[in-house]
């Protein structure tokens, strides 16, 4: 039977491995195993030194007690500690001046008298990750054979922690490195224009609170990077932001994506999987194209909104979750909740707030700040550092209708970046159709209104006073009312005919007074107002039975 003595001490070993292993930091695990070798060992000071592979040194990296902490190197073999790193073997001695091992230019270093020693290696597997030295103890005995057995157990936890700990900080920096990666390329470029202000203002209003918020505008404008400094803007920055795109998967695996499954409940599901909604707890789940979610999935969407529970595929039990849900679409969900085609409880459930983002040919002044913000970042990617842009091809970007948005833009600057031979962009560097006018027969309303035209009309009509009926913004006006009178009051049709995008017909038509009761006064049952409304929902309905 082992003393009481040594039960102490190996109950005190236990304790400090349980220390040493909760802890994950890497300066803070050195120093908890030196502190923790010092008082284990009743000893004066306690150093560490790890294996350079690359020089074949030992690199003493930090130390406890009196002895001056300088960092200093050794060649592999020199002085006790490099014996050891060498030779994998402990060493104890209890007066170093008798040992011809000892190297004397460690203590010139450090400032530290050495009288007697215990040094130990450090064992990571199969390989010797460094050693620890434990200095003077003040026991009267000294160190002895019991001791050194004590430290080099006690190394090899001591070399589990040190490698857990370098690999918790690599992690760590990769994590952080991609963070930084994701927010520079969804980085949100506010820009000037009155278009993208307001919903900019709404949205640092709204992500103070957690409440749903519904993002839409057309394809490429921006959504899921709003969504993003929404969530960096709430009080849940510091938790995940998981995004999901609902078109990319078939309703049975995104249901699994979005709720996770259960081992066993459908081939190939071979173990318990967490779904998104899990993953997001505490932050913000983003889901995109929120319009083509199949209808049992919305019915799954809806539970999670008002229980805040999830249940897993094949399994049975309710998970809390704590998630703020952004969702985003491109569709009009009020005409694919008239349909049928989208669930009317969902749909007010997700209207809590709703934000949308103009597209791109609604806020050309938006543009240089975007080519500018593309072109920096993607001559980091490539490490093409200095490209610019010159004046003629910025002017050609900002006249360019950019149907696709600023991810259009985006693409088309990447594209640029890569191609370019000079170090400056010019317009021969883009895609021959920005260049291009765009063509007379995209043009289909008979007053030939164009988005251009809006924009020019409105830029005349600062600085000119009142105007008259018969002015511009009464033509402007007059134009909107005759397509949304040819399209039976559709927004979305009328905004094809016209050329432009819905949220510029929805502007015009609030800037003007256009409001649908207006409209409709104006053009009595049996105007073209109605016949135009009955053939579009003839024609809706023959949609419907197609897409059925």
């Amino acid at each position: 039977m082992p003393c009481a003595s040594a039960q102490q001490r190996l109950q005190s070993l236990l304790d400090l491995m349980h220390l040493v292993m909760r802890t994950v930091d890497p300066d803070e695990v050195l120093t908890v195993i030196l502190t923790a070798a010092v008082r284990l060992f009743d000893a004066e000071g306690c150093s560490l030194a790890l294996v350079d592979p690359t020089t074949h040194e030992l690199a003493f990296v930090t130390m406890v007690g009196p002895a001056r902490v300088d960092a200093f190197r050794l060649p592999l073999g020199q002085g006790i500690a490099g014996w050891v790193a060498q030779t994998g073997h402990g060493v104890v001695c209890n007066d170093v001046t008798q040992d011809a091992r000892f190297f004397r230019g460690v203590d010139q270093q450090t400032g530290y008298t050495t009288r007697a020693l215990l040094c130990a290696p450090l064992q990571q597997y199969d390989g010797l990750l460094g050693v620890i030295e434990v200095l003077n103890t003040t026991r009267p005995a000294g160190f002895d054979a019991e001791d050194l057995t004590l430290l080099t157990a006690f190394g090899g936890v001591a070399g589990t922690a040190i490698t857990r700990s370098q690999t918790y900080a690599r992690v760590c920096n990769v994590g952080t490195a991609f963070a930084e990666v994701v927010h520079a390329r969804y980085h949100l470029v506010p820009g000037t224009s009155p278009a993208m202000q307001e919903p900019l203002r709404q949205a640092r209003t709204v992500a103070a609170t957690p409440t749903t918020v519904l993002l839409l505008g057309e394809s490429g404008t921006g959504k899921e990077v709003l969504a993003r400094a929404i969530h960096q803007w709430s009080p849940r920055a510091a938790h995940p932001f998981v995004a999901v795109n609902c078109v990319t998967l078939t309703p049975e695996l995104l249901a699994s994506d979005l709720f996770g499954h259960e081992k066993g409940a459908f081939t190939g599901a071979i173990a318990q999987k967490k779904g998104k909604f899990e993953l997001a707890h505490g932050g913000t789940l983003f889901l995109d194209e929120i319009g083509d979610l199949a209808p049992e999935l919305q019915a799954k969407l809806l539970r999670v909104l008002q229980d805040k529970e999830v249940q897993r595929v094949g399994g049975t039990q309710d998970l809390q979750v704590d998630v703020r849900l952004i969702a985003a679409t491109n569709r009009d969900l009020h005409q694919a909740m008239q349909r049928g085609a989208f669930r009317e409880d969902l749909y007010y459930r997700l209207n809590v707030v709703t934000l949308t983002l103009p597209s791109l040919r609604d806020r050309p002044e938006d543009i240089p700040a975007l080519v500018h913000h593309f072109l920096a970042y993607y001559s980091r990617e490539i490490n093409r550092p200095g490209l610019t842009i010159t004046p003629a091809a910025l002017d050609m970007l900002q006249a360019y209708a950019w149907p696709g948005n600023v991810r259009e833009l985006q693409n088309a600057i990447e594209r640029a970046v890569v191609l370019a031979p000079r170090p400056v962009l010019t317009v021969a560097d883009f895609p021959p159709a920005i260049g291009q006018p765009p063509h007379p027969a995209a043009v289909a309303c008979p007053s030939s209104l164009r988005h251009d035209d809006l924009m020019r009309r409105d830029a005349d009509a600062s600085g000119h006073g009142a105007w008259g009926a018969a002015g511009p913004l009464a033509t402007v006006a007059a134009q909107i009312q005759q397509a949304l009178v040819q399209t039976g009051g559709n927004v979305a049709r009328a905004a094809r005919l016209l050329g432009v995008s819905r949220d510029t017909v929805r502007y015009r038509m609030q800037q003007y007074g256009l409001a649908r009761p207006h409209l409709e006064a104006l053009c009595p049952s049996s105007s073209p107002w109605e016949r135009g409304r009955a053939n579009y929902r003839t024609q809706e309905k023959d949609c419907s039975k197609q897409e059925a």
